[in-house]
């Protein structure tokens, strides 16, 4: 090693929050991690880093009397704390939850601490979202320690988002545990060590660490604390660089912002990566899929509840029920000696935000995951029964007709599906119309379909129904039953249950949208992720029926029988769209080791892209530094086979192209076709006594459209939106209220909500190559507004011109729009 090159260690445990099951004992042994260090540190020159700001919460909660240590060594530049909430899994977190998650850490430690949170420290996620480095930069973060993912040798390197920023970054030579400095490989006495035989290669260090200092971890592994060594690694880590003294280069303790300092201070060349990174563990391996769809609809609730706030404070309401003082948090219990975790005054959707974030968190639950589970589970529920508490508040009421919220500012999806609970809700004013359309049952509870009339912009107002039709056929033969409308028509096979569509517009057929699915044994973990392939389960084929038909929708139901499970799928055709939407259920008997897939088509990789937050992604954009290293990761191969989803996928064929809309976030592409991996029920980190068995009903909705051969010409991303956010009708209605529209360029809103100060806050994103020359309208639009960033520094001011707002977000810019303070009635 060049005597031109320093070390720095960098005293860190990787603490994660679901890893023993019960987050309460991750947090108490986070506490004592910490502790640990931070005793070390007051007596030596030892550093030390946390890396999310909810241990650090949790620890001066318990700990208050460490609270002059903390503020000391964060003033001495021997601590630091990571400014995320939690450890989120980029690749599986929708985009609201990534920018709340790192806002709601970047507060605490300004409000508790008084520091402005710098530092991203992530460790062990396995992927990399196109669009981190915007999101860190505008809220305050300028570099990103973690490991994995590419470059596993070590180096720092910068991520540029697609709008053009980039962040700085520090990948842990070959893992987050501290590794041997020499050619002599690790300690003969350091058994058990993550690192195994591996060594920090002397290779490149000058193009790999321009200015001189190598970051070395400086972990034991896992929620372990100082005297961890001994165990990992046969003994102290003073010892270790005691031992290192003598070498030809300095060596010492440091934190990530000395280390990075010199990059952040002058425009050093390093090397760049652009674009998100595929996960190097497959998809979704430590949580049940379901976890997943319950997360998005969460989401989605929570969103829709901030934006029902808003039209409640217009039409007069306050902004909260009065049942918010009594709403229970992360660590509300049913103990009588719990802590109730009551929001505090005025801070009350940061709170739900954080509830929301904390159950994302990148790991499953180890070796306990039931537990974990569960715990997630009730706060899913809390989460949604407070957010459906506010709508409830905001404009309902039980004595008037149904209204209609409406969250877009480009049109609204006019087909929707209405739940049963919905469904039951508004039965007095629905059960008479003929404009709604009672759903057949197969496993997914009553529910009724309608088409509504045309809208556009967040607002609401009164139900109302699509006046007319068009013509919808539905024809039964014997080999195939053929659906169709004006823009498309549906064949599905009788013999195999093989779906088609042909784009009637374009003149294209989709053979086999879907195809019967079918189940390969799992022979690793959820993380390595191997199977037989030689050893397929195919379904077949129960019966296929035309099962409903009315002048809303036509329903096509497909049953297979697979591994002696019967799956129902329900192919809806409506009357006035091209969207065909496929739903999915099964009874899951809790079967062991097996990997079941719902087959797409047949078309090169090439020809696939699919959705990341406020980005798209080409299923091949891979860089060709990425790599595989650890024995816990998949190999290369599959790494380019398995892809992790937010909300759409794309295919292309020629001229045209076929697009679906979902919240399942697992696929794959085995080089010839595309599948949805519905479930995986591999062991836990290889763990029998733990398999993510998935028991019990299991759902899935995918929404097909034809769409143009370009997912970005085709706005593919603002219509999976539409689905997304599709109109929720309510009980009640405050009356119409259009609150905010664009004229302009087309463009996505995020969120739209109310600030502690009682300012409105627009987020819109660009989802184009091109500039968007927005022009925004509604009553909400006063004489001027802000833009601001996630930090809400203010970057422009913008003036009212012609009743509209007008100002150009660049191409692929997340933009946030400080509408300023809004009356309590409407002008």
């Amino acid at each position: 090693m060049s005597a031109d090159h320093a070390i720095a260690i960098i005293p860190t445990s990787h603490l994660d929050l679901f890893w023993l099951g019960d987050y309460r004992n991750c947090l108490r042994r986070g506490d004592q991690v910490i502790a640990s260090y931070l005793d070390r540190a007051v007596t030596s020159d030892e550093t030390f880093v946390i890396d999310t700001a909810i241990f650090a919460e949790h620890f001066l909660t318990t700990h208050p009397e460490y609270e002059q240590v903390v503020r000391d060594l964060l003033a001495d530049g021997r601590l630091e704390i990571g400014a995320a909430y939690i450890d989120r899994w980029e690749n599986l977190v929708l985009g609201e939850t990534l920018i709340r998650n790192v806002q709601i850490g970047r507060r605490w430690l300004r409000d508790r601490l008084g520091v402005d949170g710098r530092l991203a420290a992530h460790p062990d996620l396995p992927g990399l979202n196109a669009q981190t480095a915007q999101i860190y930069a505008q809220a305050g973060i300028e570099y990103y320690v973690t490991s994995r993912k590419i470059f596993q040798e070590g180096r720092v390197w910068r991520h540029r988002a697609p709008d053009g920023t980039a962040l700085t970054m520090l990948t842990w030579p070959h893992h987050y545990v501290f590794l041997a400095l020499d050619e002599d490989g690790l300690d003969p006495h350091g058994d058990g060590n993550f690192a195994g035989d591996a060594v920090l290669s002397t290779q490149d260090l000058a193009e790999r660490y321009p200015h001189g200092t190598i970051a070395v971890s400086g972990s034991a592994g896992d929620l372990t604390a100082a005297d961890d060594f001994l165990t990992r690694y046969g003994k102290d880590i003073q010892e270790y660089v005691k031992g290192y003294r003598d070498k030809p280069f300095d060596i010492g303790f440091s934190i990530p912002g000395r280390v990075l300092a010199p990059y952040l201070e002058s425009n050093t060349g390093l090397v760049e990566v652009s674009g998100s990174l595929p996960s190097v563990w497959g998809v979704a391996p430590d949580e049940e899929m379901r976890f997943f769809h319950r997360v998005r609809a969460t989401e989605r609730l929570l969103l829709d509840a901030e934006t029902a706030s808003v039209l409640g404070v217009l039409s007069g309401r306050d902004p909260l029920p009065a049942s918010a003082a009594s709403w229970r948090g992360l660590y509300g219990e049913d103990a009588f000696f719990a802590d109730d975790d009551r929001p505090p005054t005025g801070r009350e959707w940061e709170w739900l935000w954080r509830m929301h974030a904390f159950t994302q968190d990148h790991n499953g639950g180890g070796q306990d995951g039931t537990l974990s589970i569960f715990q997630k589970k009730v706060r899913h529920d809390r989460t949604a029964d407070y957010a459906a508490e506010v709508i409830e508040h905001a404009l309902g009421g039980d004595d008037r007709a149904p209204s209609v919220l409406r969250t877009r500012l480009g049109p609204s999806e006019e087909a929707i599906v209405l739940d049963s609970d919905v469904l039951e809700r508004l039965r007095p004013w629905l059960e008479g119309s003929s404009e709604v359309q009672l759903l057949p049952d197969g496993g997914f509870g009553p529910r009724g379909a309608l088409a509504l009339a045309p809208a556009a912009g967040v607002g609401v107002g009164p139900l109302q129904l699509r006046a007319g039709h068009s013509p919808l056929s539905a024809v039964s033969h014997d080999d195939e039953i053929v659906v169709a409308n004006s823009e498309v028509s549906v064949r599905v096979d009788r013999a195999t249950g093989r779906v088609s569509l042909h784009d009637r517009r374009r003149d294209r057929a989709w053979s086999g949208i879907i195809k019967a699915p079918y189940a390969v044994p799992e022979l690793g973990n959820d993380v390595t992720l191997r199977t037989d392939e030689g050893a397929r389960s195919a379904a077949r084929v129960e019966s296929v029926e035309l099962s409903g038909l009315g002048h809303v929708a036509a329903v096509v139901r497909i049953r297979w029988r697979l591994l002696q499970v019967t799956w129902t799928a329900d192919v809806r055709v409506w009357a006035d769209s091209s969207r065909v939407d496929v739903d999915l259920a099964v009874r899951w008997p809790a079967l062991e080791r097996w990997q079941i897939r719902l087959p797409l088509g047949r078309l090169p990789r090439a020809d696939v892209s699919h959705g990341t937050p406020f980005h798209g992604s080409g299923w091949e954009d891979l860089p060709r530094q990425q790599n595989s290293r650890m024995a816990d990761e998949i190999s290369i191969e599959d790494m380019r086979a398995y892809r992790e989803v937010q909300q759409w996928v794309h295919q292309r064929r020629g001229d045209s192209g076929l697009m679906l809309a979902t919240s399942h976030p697992a696929f794959r592409h085995d080089g010839q076709e595309l599948s949805a991996v519905l479930l995986r029920t591999a062991p836990s980190c290889g763990d029998s006594r733990m398999l993510w068995t998935n028991p019990g009903l299991n759902t899935w909705s995918f929404a097909f459209d034809v769409a143009d051969a370009d997912w970005r010409a085709g706005q593919v991303a603002e219509r999976a939106d539409r689905w997304w956010r599709m109109p929720r009708l309510v009980a009640g209605s405050v009356g119409e209220i259009d609150v905010l529209g664009n004229s302009g360029d087309p463009i996505r809103i995020s969120a739209l909500y109310l600030r502690e100060n009682g300012h409105l806050v627009a987020r819109l994103v660009n989802e184009s190559a091109l500039p968007a020359e927005v022009a925004l309208t509604g009553d909400v639009v006063r004489d001027r507004a802000e833009l601001v960033d996630l930090a809400d520094r203010v970057q422009q001011e913008v003036e009212e011109h012609e009743g509209a707002l007008r100002f150009t977000v660049p191409p692929w810019r997340i933009q946030t729009v400080d509408l300023g303070k809004i009356n309590r009635e409407l002008p």
